[in-house]
Order: structure tokens, then sequence, then C-alpha cells
């Protein structure tokens, strides 16, 4: 078990599991109960499709280049999440999507609840699918990297159990599970373990 890659996979895919399930949740209680749960399943399936067949090809690359590439991929995910967290934070807000799933869409949330909404779940297919591709561009980024494949993977599926069972203990109060703060740390985690990967393929290369 590589610990670094496992828990690299298990944060980084946490919180993005956290993040779609709040947007469902946040999506349902307007009403859009079929459409969250059809839209998530859509998203996460339009991702995993074709990162399952990707993955060989990624194998392929020489690993010192890719160690610098996934170096820089996570150091610029890894930022990017702890700067808008570290802002989100000073004027105490959510990710849009998560606070008001519908904003801009009046038509959809009048009709939520009364009939099955094609548009409705198209924006849960959406938000469900940037999320997935996250999870994918996270842990077959440190799986190839590391060549530890099964730490990678147990990392995601410890992640999406967990999630689950926080949304089955939360139940009403999953708004207020605090995924800012989550999001913080794990940009830390990320950008340091791609600072080292980048370190590691410079002083490595051919």
């Amino acid at each position: 078990m590589n610990l670094q890659v496992f828990v690299a996979s298990l944060a980084g895919a946490g919180v993005e599991f956290l993040e779609t399930a709040a947007i469902a949740y946040a999506l349902a209680r307007t009403g859009s109960v079929g459409e969250a749960i059809v839209g998530t399943v859509l998203g996460n399936l339009l991702i995993a499709f074709p990162a399952y067949f990707a993955w060989p090809w990624l194998a392929r690359i020489p690993i010192h280049l890719f160690q610098c590439g996934v170096g820089l991929l996570l150091l610029w995910l890894g930022g990017s999440w702890l700067i808008k967290s570290v802002l989100r934070k000073r004027h105490k807000q959510r990710p849009r999507w998560v606070d008001d799933p519908l904003r801009g869409f009046p038509s959809c949330r009048e009709s939520g609840g009364t009939r099955f909404n094609f548009f409705t779940t198209v924006i849960m297919t959406k938000s469900a699918a940037i999320e997935a591709f996250e999870i994918c561009t996270i842990v077959s980024a440190v799986a190839v990297a590391s060549g530890a494949w099964g730490s990678a993977l147990a990392g995601m599926t410890v992640a999406l159990l967990g999630t689950g069972c926080l949304v089955i203990v939360a139940k009403g109060t999953l708004q207020h599970v605090p995924e800012v703060d989550f999001k913080l740390w794990t940009g830390v985690l990320l950008s340091s373990i791609g600072l080292w990967w980048l370190y590691e393929g410079l002083v490595n290369w051919p």
C-alpha cells in the first residue's frame, strides 16, 4: 500500500464526491429528487466509461515526463482549490451550485416537484460530470505517476463509501457539512504532493 497515493486519492475524490452529494441534495430540496438522482448517475457514467478506456494509454507516457506533468497538474488543482476556499471562507460563502443549483433557471424551479424536468436533469448531469472528471484526473494521474493503481483505486473507493455513509448519517444537515474547509486542506495536500512529484520528475530526468 502506497500511503501517499492512497491519501491523495482519498482526499481528492472525497471532496469531489461530497460536492456532488451536496449539489444533488440542494437540487432535491427544490422538489427535483428524481432529476437529482438520474443526473448524478448519468454524469458519473459519462466520465467513467471514457476514463476506463483511456487509462491504459496514459501508461505509455514516459514516467519522468508524467511525474512533471502530474506535479504541475496537482499544483494547479490544489492551488486553485486553496485560493477559492480561502476567498469563500473570507466572505463566508459556499459554491454557487451548492447553495442554489437552479440560480438563473427560474423555469426549472417552478416546475420542480410537479413532473420530471429534462433540463433540470441536464443541469445535475453537467455538475456531476465536472466533479467526476476531476476525480478521474486526480486518481489516474497519481496512479500512473506512482504505479500504485491499487492504492489509488482503494482511496477512491473508501472516499465513495465514506461519502455515502455521510449522506445517510447527515440526512437533512448535509448543507451544513464544512465542504469549504475540506476543500481548503485538500488543496494544501494536493499542492504539497504536486510539488514533491515535480521535484522528483525534474531530478530523475534521463
